[in-house]
């Protein structure tokens, strides 16, 4: 049988090969669609996992207190206490810095213990080598800069750089400036859990780089806790414990152990319980990508085997031929499968390499935001070997699959009957199995979103929406069979000729067009839905944005993202520095914290409430109305907290906030909630001064900078230039985060642009199905004078309708679409309560896109139907 496919498939398909690259087009953009949303969900997880705990591949247990960091001795109490089954006690600190020697380099500092037991093999896998010159003996000098070790890399950059063999290496970390003295360099092993952080890492003793990350309290702080500035309350904190147990050991019964001695000073868990709160919040956005991809792989599993339908249908005399000559159904059944297949395989392969092209582009668009997410290096974003692999197995497979249904028709057909060329009526019991199929999903789809919080996590909202979807688009044939008959006896009366033939055409094969138009339908739907999602998302959060934000520049470390990740803090004392500027009438500081609570990730934003109230109130022509809560901070230990955070945790007025602290947990009590949206899981607002002293930190990440004349931004610039910080103006602030608004969505347009490519190529197929099944009507209009215009109007205008039909089915299910997202979806995942806006200027554009694109489509097939020879048609039966 092999030289029998290959003569009957593969050469068919080089003979077709305008069609065969319909399908293979088809293939391509929905595997490439699959592969670049998988690796930028890998990168996305990635970044967000190493903010959270990198190196977590070091211990098998972590000892953590969130941001607040676990103390310094606490290690010493763990190695103290013997215990059974524990190897070592590594505690570690974690931080990017930037180096303004080497040109603001981002750096990523690891504060451990260097000596043996952490070197030359240790767990972090290193080996050092010490470059400091023999005669460089000064104690003094040694005192005053700090010894760090730096990766054979950047040591290699540095000393090109370094104007002398002792020079110091200055070290940046938000507004703090350090004199370090490299000692040396490291290599890395490749089973190192360092080699994660990438090529710029220094190490630093953990004591040392403990009092740079969280340095001891200012005199102000001191007094406000109570102590003074080196009382034991104040002892250095670092990031984490990483705890590495003997292998084979009970781990739960290492785990108690270890947690007795902690106590409440911080919680110890295995390191994928500790990612857990930040995989919860990256699962959904992964989620929600992977179903836009997994959209376009749906609608062309679809549009495939209309192409594969065209195929039987032009080859039924053969067919029959085979059938004459004892062919049975399995090997005709596998005749077309194995075209199917190679087709699949050739488009699995090119989507594979279009993906890979796209994953790329997709990155370097949002590699600013990984990075800032990210401790350590973003990765490059090219497909893993399981990625590939399952990109050529989902082409491959959606091809055979998509032609399974061709296939079995033509082999259950009588070979006397396969030997003419036209096709028989689809039976009975197929259209019972396709309303039941029908029936099916939607309903289990409904059922699943109906039933959601009694199922997992989120199979309901999308597991139920892909199913409702995808039994929409199975749909298609039966609502375009409804709607033709329902405008088919006005549209007779006002359209020409060449369009009631085309009509006609739609009502005689629902089951061919009503599969293209449900793919149409599918894009428009997807892309409005986007478009209103984008509206209502950006419109609200701008307008927040303009209320809450009345300052006139800010002043910050690093990027803004570095800001708002509390990855650049700056000393309490640049915001007095800053309001004593000439031309400033006043500022606020404001700390952003990332805190666990409840089992994901939340947002807190200790602000300077009364001068916030008092600088911003008098810039609102009718007063503060989104924070007018924030009055209730001052002097006050509650909390007030956003709406989305009291609807997604249930914790309204009255109730009780318990965070991590310092000394063990920080119990806070609501005292009202308001507008924000500053994060998706939830934003609690305190008064800094109460953060600050129940949470031992006084820092900030950014000071919001009123301006009482003009010459105050002279003043701001030089006193940021000088002290390495960065100035933006409230302007770019809000352009900043509508630009990131607008890019999130472009992801999801990019993905719906690829279902819309093959939505038209489905048109292409379909419309050359009926020029092929209409060949002998086409033949006897020419043989009675209608000419070669009139043919390809006929078939331009089917082609016009398939894309009216389309573009409004589209419409009604994406606005629908749209708010259930918004009102169910979103509400359920973030608490946020947007308004349903539809997207009017986007969706008349999208509309007429997609019937231009449709009409476009039916040029190919209009210039086929030309081509016919009018004795061959009239002969074809």
């Amino acid at each position: 049988m092999p030289p029998l496919y290959r003569l009957l498939s593969i050469r068919y398909l080089r003979r077709r090969w305008d069609r065969t690259a319909l399908i293979v087009a088809s293939i391509a953009l929905g595997v490439a669609t699959l592969l670049s949303t998988r690796v930028l969900n890998q990168c996305l997880e990635s970044a967000a996992l190493g903010a959270n705990a990198p190196l977590a591949a070091g211990g098998d247990l972590l000892v953590s207190n969130g941001e607040p960091g676990v103390p310094l001795p606490l290690a010493a109490e763990l190695r103290a206490a013997t215990l059974p089954g524990v190897i070592s006690v590594t505690p570690l600190v974690i931080e990017r810095v930037t180096l303004p020697d080497l040109a603001g380099r981002s750096a990523v500092l690891v504060g451990a213990e260097l000596d043996g037991s952490s070197i030359d093999g240790g767990p972090l896998g290193v080996t050092f080598v010490r470059t400091l010159p023999a005669d460089f003996t000064s104690a003094a000098l040694l005192l005053t800069r700090t010894p760090v070790v730096l990766s054979q890399q950047l040591h290699d950059t540095w000393t090109t750089a370094r104007p002398a063999a002792i020079s110091p290496l200055s070290l940046r970390f938000g507004s703090r400036l350090v004199a370090c003295q490299p000692v040396g360099y490291f290599t890395v092993a490749a089973d190192s859990p360092l080699a994660a952080l990438g090529s710029g890492v220094m190490g630093m003793a953990v004591a040392d780089a403990a009092r740079l990350s969280r340095p001891g309290p200012t005199p102000g702080l001191a007094a406000l806790v109570g102590g003074s500035a080196g009382d034991a309350l104040f002892p250095p904190r670092v990031d984490r414990i990483d705890v590495r147990a003997v292998a084979g050991s009970d781990l739960a019964a290492v785990q108690d152990a270890v947690q007795a001695v902690v106590g409440g000073r911080g919680l110890v868990r295995p390191p994928d319980q500790h990612n857990r709160s930040t995989q919860e919040i990256v699962s959904g956005v992964q989620i929600g990508f992977t179903l836009c991809s997994f959209g376009a792989m749906v609608v062309g599993l679809f549009l495939v085997y209309n192409a594969m339908a065209v195929t039987v249908a032009e080859r039924r005399a053969d067919v029959g031929v085979l059938r004459s000559l004892g062919a049975t159904r399995g090997q005709i059944v596998a005749l077309f499968a194995v075209a199917a297949a190679v087709v699949g395989l050739v488009g699995a392969v090119a989507g594979v390499l279009l993906g890979a092209g796209l994953a790329q582009g997709l990155l370097f668009a949002f590699r600013g935001e990984l990075g800032g997410l990210s401790v350590g290096a973003v990765g490059g974003g090219w497909p893993s070997v399981g990625t590939v692999v399952l990109g050529v197995l989902a082409g491959t497979g959606t091809a055979v699959l998509a032609g399974l249904i061709p296939a079995l028709q033509a082999a259950t057909q009588d070979p006397a009957e396969a030997s003419c060329h036209s096709p028989r009526p689809v039976g009975g019991w197929w259209r019972v199995a396709h309303l039941a199929v029908i029936g099916l999903l939607v309903g289990s789809g409904l059922t699943a979103i109906l039933f959601r919080h009694h199922l997992p996590a989120r199979v309901g909202n999308f597991g139920g929406l892909m199913a409702v979807m995808v039994g929409l688009i199975l749909s298609a044939p039966v609502s375009v069979t409804l709607l033709v008959r329902l405008l088919h006896p006005p549209l007779r009366r006002v359209l020409p000729v060449e369009a009631r033939l085309a009509c006609d055409n739609l009502l005689r094969a629902p089951g061919r067009t009503g599969v293209v138009i449900g793919a149409l339908a599918a894009g428009v739907g997807l892309m409005v839905q986007t478009a209103g999602l984008g509206r209502s998302n950006r419109e609200p959060i701008v307008r927040w944005i303009d209320e809450v934000i009345r300052a006139d520049r800010m002043v910050f470390g690093g990027s803004l993202t570095d800001a708002m990740g509390s990855a650049a803090p700056l000393e309490p004392r640049v915001a007095a520095e800053v309001a004593a500027l000439p031309g400033v009438e006043g500022t606020f500081g404001i700390r952003y914290r990332s805190p666990e609570f409840n089992g994901t990730r939340i947002f807190l934003t200790a602000v300077d409430a009364r001068e916030y109230l008092a600088l911003t109130a008098p810039r609102l022509a009718g007063g503060l109305t989104a924070y007018r809560q924030m009055a209730l901070l001052p002097g006050n230990d509650g909390t007030v907290v956003s709406e989305n955070f009291a609807r997604r945790h249930g914790v309204g007025v009255g109730g009780v906030v318990e965070l991590p602290g310092p000394r063990g947990p920080v119990r806070l009590t609501v005292l009202a909630t308001m507008p924000d949206f500053s994060w998706s899981r939830g934003t609690l607002f305190l008064d800094r001064a109460n953060y600050a002293r129940q949470f031992q930190d006084d820092r900030l990440d950014v000071v919001h900078v009123f301006e009482r004349d003009p010459s105050a931004a002279a003043a701001i610039e030089k006193y940021a230039a000088d002290s390495g910080l960065v100035v933006q103006e409230r302007e770019a602030m809000r352009a900043f985060v509508a630009d990131l608004i607008d890019r999130v969505f472009l992801l999801a347009y990019l993905q719906q642009v690829a279902v819309a490519l093959v939505a038209g190529l489905g048109v292409v197929t379909a419309l050359l199905i009926s020029v092929l099944q209409r060949k002998r009507e086409l033949g006897l209009l020419l043989a009675v004078g209608a000419t070669p215009a009139q043919v390809v109007k006929a078939v331009v205008w089917e082609a016009a309708l398939l894309g009216v039909f389309g573009t409004v089915l589209g419409v009604a299910v994406g606005l629908p679409l749209e708010w259930f997202i918004l009102r169910v979806v979103l509400l359920d995942e973030s608490g946020f309560l947007l308004p349903v806006l539809v997207p009017w200027r986007a969706g008349l554009g999208i509309a007429g896109g997609s019937m231009l694109a449709a009409t476009a489509a039916g040029l190919l097939p209009a210039w086929r139907a030309v081509k016919t020879r009018i004795p061959e048609a009239i002969q074809y039966e």
